[in-house]
């Protein structure tokens, strides 16, 4: 009986606690090797830099901006611009931020989100959010729904100035530069409902899909952004930008024939992104 016994404890011991065995040897000549089970997120926390990609729309309302400017140089150097605003318009964004929190519970995210081309937007947001950690196809998944606010510079690339003599002034800044870049742009805030889906691909690594929907916003804050153009030396040594705000004494701005007050967009509607995040602090 003592025999059997102690079979029988030594059998339920390997039971119970061989699962957790690292390497094992059998009665066969290879080594088979049972890995450690792996540890579970459920009480961990990460951090991570991700980047993401993305369609981007901007709601318009079509017509006509036309500019008339003329800057501070002895020479008086003008600008002149008729720009058609079309009826919407949709580009691709970068996304690039950064990500903490707990697997399951809450969690942050800080991101810029930047667009290019004839329009532009350059998109700040934070969001707050929960995290519900499940599993896919055996892989650990994230589903996190959460609130985000955005702050966005919106808006428009209307033209160049050109030097006609010594050089540009806007302002008191002088520019000696062959021309510069001017921008019609605006600020807006927003918020967003946000839902995110993370798949874990790796220790380190996961993918992302994240649906968010902007609450239409108005803009305010509407000026003209003097730039150098990119790619060219600056003369003067100056690479900051002037601006100057639409209702200043050298600028006559309107849009469909009325003095234009606000920029002809809102912010809103929805914004995709698929994107790969490195994780650490797991």
């Amino acid at each position: 009986m003592k025999a059997l016994l102690t079979l029988f404890f030594s059998l339920f011991s390997f039971f119970v606690f061989g699962q957790w065995a690292t390497p094992v040897v059998t009665t066969s000549e290879a080594d088979v090797f049972i890995p450690a089970p792996k540890e579970s997120l459920y009480l961990q926390r990460y951090r991570s830099a991700f980047l993401g990609i993305g369609p981007r729309y901007l709601n318009t309302d079509p017509g006509t901006i036309e500019t008339t400017f003329v800057d501070d140089s002895p020479s008086m150097d003008s600008f002149n611009s008729t720009f058609e605003v079309k009826d919407g318009y949709t580009q691709f964004a970068l996304n690039i931020g950064y990500k903490a929190g707990n697997y399951r519970g809450t969690s942050h995210d800080y991101l810029l989100d930047v667009t290019l081309g004839k329009n532009y937007t350059a998109k700040f947001a934070y969001s707050w959010g929960w995290n519900f950690l499940t599993k896919l196809n055996g892989n650990d998944f994230v589903i996190r729904p959460a609130i985000q606010g955005l702050l966005a510079g919106s808006g428009f690339r209307i033209g160049q100035i050109q030097n006609n003599a010594a050089y540009i002034q806007i302002g008191e800044t002088q520019y000696y530069e062959n021309e510069l870049d001017i921008r019609l742009q605006a600020t807006s805030v927003t918020f967003a409902p946000r839902l995110d889906f993370t798949y874990i691909i790796a220790d380190r690594v996961d993918v992302f899909l994240k649906a968010a929907y902007d609450v239409p916003a108005g803009n305010s804050d509407a000026i003209l952004q003097f730039s150098v153009p990119d790619g060219i030396g600056t003369d003067s040594g100056n690479t900051t930008t002037s601006t100057v705000k639409v209702d200043d004494d050298n600028l006559t701005i309107t849009y469909n024939g009325d003095p234009l007050e606000s920029l002809p967009f809102t912010t809103g509607g929805l914004r995709v992104t698929f994107g790969i995040s490195y994780l650490w602090n797991r």
